[in-house]
């Protein structure tokens, strides 16, 4: 089989990732949100990868889920939808099959933390790419990234946690 390089599709009217994060924690679930335009037909052949931002081809992906199929798309309106990309288990072992809104997805492995870019790219049947995410990172959470202030409503003292 011929390796494709990466065919894009321009972004306006493709496929558009919403909320996506500067940087995200490995070992974690990763949620990509996106939509579908109006008219688009998905199939269950359709994928989101995680690609090193230089990624040429689409086979150099990272790692991949298969995309969500939603039941209706008869009504010509956008599609909201989701995937998620699984880290570790709490008991430390890689990710496991699980049910999601989609169909049964396999657990993808989540690229290591340092300074790489990486985007989400929603790929079609064909192997073209239909959009793609802004660059985001994977790191490890800095102490004060994780810290919290409460204030209380009385004007009492704050609470650093």
């Amino acid at each position: 089989m011929e390796e494709s390089p990466l065919s894009r599709a321009p972004s306006r009217g493709g496929v558009n990732f919403l909320n996506v994060a500067r940087t995200y924690i490995p070992n974690t679930k990763v949620e990509c949100h996106y939509t579908l335009p109006p008219g688009t037909m998905p199939s269950a052949s359709d994928w989101i990868g995680i690609f090193k931002v230089e990624a040429a081809c689409v086979r150099d992906y990272h790692t991949f889920v298969w995309s969500s199929v939603p039941e209706s798309t008869a009504d010509g309106s956008p599609i909201h939808t989701s995937v998620q990309f699984q880290g570790t288990r709490e008991d430390g072992k890689l990710g496991e099959r699980s049910q999601g809104s989609g169909g049964l997805k396999e657990a993808s492995y989540l690229p290591k933390p340092g300074a790489q870019l990486y985007q989400f790219r929603y790929v079609n049947r064909q192997g073209r790419v239909c959009g793609q995410s802004p660059p985001f990172q994977f790191r490890e959470p800095r102490p004060m990234d994780e810290l919290v202030t409460l204030e209380e409503a009385d004007g009492g003292s704050d609470i650093l946690l």
